[in-house]
């Protein structure tokens, strides 16, 4: 069932004014109804259906006013918790929860599963300082947003924890995973590095792990997980695919991964 939503005073208003309407128009309607079944006089004919004009007229506009005012409060309210819920406040992507709820409605159609890290990121809040540590995240997923463009087919991302990223790539078999960790890596190691008060490099690495069917979105995040540290292990700056990591250079050169 979707849910009335009031998020300004000119709504607020609009509703207030239909309401009396409705109000108004109920009790005089009926009123006129019965009353032409009678001969009356057409002073106290109208004198009836003034009252029964003039008294929801009196009332409905308040009760209505402060109703739907406080309708558009919840309504607010609830926008801006599904804000929080839904939305990392740093970074914009999708939360934990949230985005992991969106791989598992799309995991029945297959894809791949990336898992995607800030090299030396504790150097970087060490050494340039927390809010330069905060400018880097900030910048790593407007990059990868936008590279959400270009993503084979249906993309989702959203901020796993601390500066670990995850990506779902609907659909996208091993070489299309490939080719956008390749694009992915590729961007970021070219436009992040203008930050101000940045004195590192700014890179990522990325473990890429295909959905089997029958698995669990859980083990799919673990062999992600374990080919991101593989990355890592292999010099960071790279990707690897799970399971075939051998194959990534004979197919994309460009890359580091290896």
């Amino acid at each position: 069932m979707k849910r009335m939503k009031l998020t300004s005073q000119r709504q607020v208003l609009t509703g207030t004014l239909l309401i009396t309407l409705i109000s108004v128009a109920s009790p005089v309607s009926v009123f006129m109804v019965v009353l032409s079944f009678f001969n009356m006089e057409s002073a106290a004919y109208w004198l009836i259906i003034g009252i029964s004009a003039a008294i929801p007229l009196l009332i409905a506009p308040p009760i209505a006013l402060i109703a739907l005012s406080l309708l558009r409060m919840i309504s607010e309210t609830i926008e801006k918790v599904d804000a929080v819920v839904r939305r990392d406040p740093l970074t914009g992507v999708s939360t934990r929860a949230f985005f992991l709820e969106q791989v598992r409605e799309h995991l029945a159609n297959g894809g791949a599963f990336l898992m995607i890290d800030a090299d030396h990121f504790k150097s970087i809040n060490d050494t340039d300082g927390h809010d330069v540590g905060d400018a880097v995240l900030r910048r790593i997923a407007e990059i990868m947003s936008l590279s959400m463009d270009h993503a084979p087919g249906r993309a989702l991302i959203g901020r796993l924890g601390g500066e670990e990223f995850g990506v779902f790539l609907e659909k996208a078999n091993e070489e299309q995973a490939a080719l956008f960790a390749a694009a992915v890596g590729s961007a970021i190691r070219l436009k992040a590095q203008k930050i101000p008060g940045c004195e590192s490099a700014v890179t990522v690495s990325i473990g890429v792990a295909v959905h089997a069917a029958g698995d669990r979105l859980e083990q799919t995040m673990k062999r992600a997980d374990v080919a991101l540290y593989q990355a890592k292990n292999a010099g960071r700056d790279r990707f690897i695919l799970s399971g075939s990591a051998q194959d990534v250079p004979a197919r994309l050169p460009q890359s580091k991964a290896g």
